[in-house]
């Protein structure tokens, strides 16, 4: 059978994202769409083999990211599997931001702190965009910390260091200029109402954020003036409906807000917070 007929075979036989497919089928041939459909080639009996049981566990609702083990993000790829939150699209909208803030950012220093770091991806995409940058990535998941060092060596990016530990314990004598982060943000209520690929396979603490979602957003606006040089940026990845509660927290906090960016579907995403005045108590 050829690589294109099988595709077609699985979307058609048993309804398949026909995407999915062939990211399915390039996948299990080791080629690139563009080979796919220049040289569309003969599919071995082991190859189907392996893409049917691939189809299987994809009926289950398996996140695909997980069954290939892999996602791109930011132009890097990504090693993902259980115990690791998959990367989302709209999270590329920080990394944005904060390369856009590169010179601001440069003022106060070129050290960066990445909260909740999961599987690496905001630190390396930030880390191989602006490689005189150095970059901490801290997370409370041994297992995603493993996939974060597997990804900095994939990526060859070298100035990226990765922590396990909670949020800013690891850094007492550290300083930075600049902290991102996307903390999980879900109301505990609310997690079961989210699709079968996140709530089953996804891991509960990457995506819990407590009774009203905010209990990471307050832990690290409290925190964050020990650690951020004055006039430095935090970047939040933020959840639907809830930019009001941050914005108000973060100016209780002493925090100035500079901007709330939206994503393609028009949510208020990433907020970009200023330390406009230093902590007394700053270490």
């Amino acid at each position: 059978m050829k690589a294109l007929e099988k595709i077609k075979q699985l979307v058609g036989k048993f309804s398949i994202d026909p995407k999915e497919a062939q990211q399915i089928v390039c996948h299990v041939l080791k080629i690139e769409k563009v080979q796919l459909y220049t040289r569309n080639p003969e599919i071995t009996s082991d190859e189907e083999q392996t893409m049917n049981f691939f189809v299987e566990r994809r009926l289950k609702r398996e996140p695909l990211q997980y069954i290939l083990g892999e996602c791109f993000f930011y132009n890097l790829k990504i090693k993902v599997g259980p115990g690791v939150l998959i990367p989302r699209q709209e999270t590329e909208i920080l990394v944005d931001e904060v390369l856009k803030s590169k010179n601001l950012i440069a003022h106060t220093g070129q050290r960066i702190l990445d909260l909740c770091t999961g599987s690496g991806c905001i630190a390396l995409a930030i880390g191989k965009n602006i490689p005189e940058f150095q970059i901490f990535g801290i997370d409370i998941s041994e297992k995603a910390i493993k996939y974060a060092a597997e990804n900095k060596v994939l990526n060859n990016v070298k100035n990226v260091f990765f922590l396990v530990g909670d949020l800013f314990n690891p850094f007492k004598e550290k300083i930075f200029s600049c902290i991102t982060a996307n903390p999980p943000y879900v109301k505990t209520g609310q997690i079961h109402e989210l699709q079968p690929e996140i709530k089953n396979y996804e891991p509960l603490e990457a995506l819990n954020g407590g009774i009203d979602g905010l209990i990471f957003y307050r832990k690290i606006l409290d925190g964050a003036k020990k650690y951020l040089l004055k006039n430095g940026l935090i970047f939040l990845e933020i959840g639907a409906g809830q930019a009001d509660e941050i914005c108000a927290y973060a100016l209780m906090r002493g925090f100035e807000v500079s901007n709330v960016v939206k994503d393609l579907a028009g949510i208020q995403r990433v907020m970009i917070l200023k330390n406009s005045k230093a902590d007394e108590t700053q270490i």
